[in-house]
């Protein structure tokens, strides 16, 4: 029950500095995914089923909280979760820049796959062209942030 307590008082910490806190800082515009780059940390330390759930759950939040396509939204967190186990099982070790480089190319992909479904689901390709301006962005952001994180809540993995 503890655990539970404090994922959701922690989801819901991400989710208002990432819509309310970080746009009124932000000098281009830009926002990181806070609750994207939580999911892909957390199926990247733990590589297990509980993370592709934890993912769906932030992608239905995620989704109510933008007022559209929720679907879209779960879907490519869920994903989101999957990949970055998958990338932790089979190519990357436990380390502060495998957790950046993981953050980098996961969020490049669940990017990519809101995009392509909102592009399908609106019939317009807003959404792919939004993608390849924005993606960049956070995908650099959110490395820099995953290693940060890692290195903050593993500190003996780093300097060993």
């Amino acid at each position: 029950m503890r655990h539970l307590l404090s994922a959701l008082l922690g989801g819901s910490l991400l989710a208002i500095a990432q819509v309310m806190l970080l746009p009124r800082w932000s000098p281009i515009g830009f926002v990181p995914d806070l609750l994207l780059l939580a999911v892909v940390l957390k199926g990247f330390g733990r590589a297990d089923s509980r993370t592709i759930w934890l993912g769906l759950v932030v992608g239905l939040a995620q989704g109510w909280l933008h007022g559209t396509a929720w679907w879209a939204f779960a879907l490519s967190r869920t994903f989101a979760a999957w990949l970055a186990g998958w990338l932790r099982v089979r190519w990357l070790w436990l380390s502060a820049p495998a957790s950046g480089f993981c953050a980098a190319v996961t969020t490049l992909a669940a990017e990519a796959m809101l995009a392509l479904l909102l592009t399908v689901s609106e019939r317009s390709g807003t959404p792919l062209a939004l993608w390849l301006v924005i993606a960049p962005f956070e995908a650099l952001v959110n490395a820099m942030l995953g290693t940060l994180v890692f290195w903050f809540c593993r500190p003996k993995e780093v300097l060993a």
